[in-house]
């Protein structure tokens, strides 16, 4: 009988998997994921929202991210911690602010306000995989399990709402290999739709 698969065979899987898309299936899932967003109504209710910046492959949330500017709210974008620790600051995104490249070569700003995740009411986050009960799969560098880890305590704290953002392709069938430090979703969000999960709590 053949073992499950592990998390970093399913890993290398979905990254496959993901570079296989087209650069024109890429742009039009990003803008298809972004009307997705606008038409659940979660992005409009909130307005502390943290995004991400795509890395190579991920998809793209950057028509998301100008359409709720647009519409005035305040997005925030991860920033690496200096030293030690894991756990990512939220820098909001201002004009005329400074922009670099961290090590990992994603763009990170750093403007004049930044929170951590518990302070934001909305997160949508990068991710490799995801399963039908909101389990995700990341890069493995745990900067978002560290960032998140108080939620294992959702009886005191809810916020906030995790959104994991995918193309619909990065979907594993069954049930992901779980780990005591994962935090699982509310909610996927990829171009054909959002699809929420009920979240136990403890």
């Amino acid at each position: 009988m053949n073992s499950p698969p592990t998390k970093s065979e399913l890993r290398s899987q979905m990254l496959k998997c993901r570079r296989a898309l087209t650069p024109v299936y890429r742009k039009q899932a990003a803008k298809q994921m972004s009307v997705h967003a606008l038409r659940s109504h979660l992005a409009l209710r909130y307005h502390h929202i943290g995004l991400y910046l795509p890395h190579g492959p991920e998809i793209s949330t950057v028509p998301l991210m100008n359409a709720l500017l647009a519409l005035g709210k305040t997005v925030y974008l991860p920033a690496l911690p200096f030293g030690q620790g894991k756990q990512l600051w939220f820098h909001r995104i201002e004009a005329n602010q400074g922009w670099y490249l961290n090590k990992f070569g994603i763009p990170e700003n750093r403007g004049t306000q930044r929170i951590r995740a518990r302070q934001l009411d909305v997160l949508f986050m990068p991710l490799v995989g995801f399963d039908d009960a909101g389990s995700r799969i990341g890069m493995g560098g745990g900067y978002y399990d560290a960032s998140l880890a108080y939620l294992h305590r959702r009886h005191a704290h809810l916020k906030p709402y995790l959104i994991g953002v995918a193309f619909a392709c990065q979907h594993i069938a069954g049930t992901l290999p779980h780990d005591s430090w994962d935090v699982p979703l509310n909610a996927i969000l990829t171009e054909q739709g959002l699809r929420r999960f009920v979240v136990k709590k403890p």
